[in-house]
């Protein structure tokens, strides 16, 4: 119960109802990650869209100078592996212990299509981040 009152505070799922937040919790994994743990890797194949539960995470690109944000607990990313089999355009590193909610993406994608709102927070997501990476490429 805890860990539904948790996901329906997330502004990615706050639209959804009880009962689909109650079918995540079930199906998403949940991970711990020690502090300068690699969470997923840039260039790697993304198959899932995590939810930062606890803890602090660093977004990194090669070829940045320093980290691109922070993630904090109701943070999300791998948005991506939700939409297409695509690799991933940075790494997060935890950097203190941190606890995720992997959600796979077949897994999310029917609560997706029932809930079509909630692709308005992912393309939010995913316009800030094309500017931020925009404002970080190297010259």
């Amino acid at each position: 119960m805890e860990l539904e009152q948790t996901l329906a505070s997330v502004p990615l799922l706050a639209r959804l109802d009880r009962k689909t937040i109650k079918r995540l919790a079930e199906t998403g994994k949940r991970r711990t990650y020690a502090a300068g743990e690699e969470i997923v890797r840039e260039g790697t194949t993304g198959s899932a869209l995590y939810i930062v539960l606890s803890g602090r995470a660093a977004v990194e690109r090669k070829g940045a100078d320093g980290p691109l944000a922070e993630l904090l607990p109701g943070d999300f990313f791998g948005e991506l592996a939700l939409l297409e089999n695509h690799e991933r355009t940075a790494s997060v590193v935890a950097a203190e212990e941190t606890e995720c909610l992997l959600l796979v993406a077949w897994e999310f994608t029917a609560p997706m299509n029932e809930h079509p709102q909630i692709a308005v927070p992912i393309m939010e997501a995913l316009i800030a981040r094309l500017h931020t990476s925009e404002r970080h490429i190297p010259a």
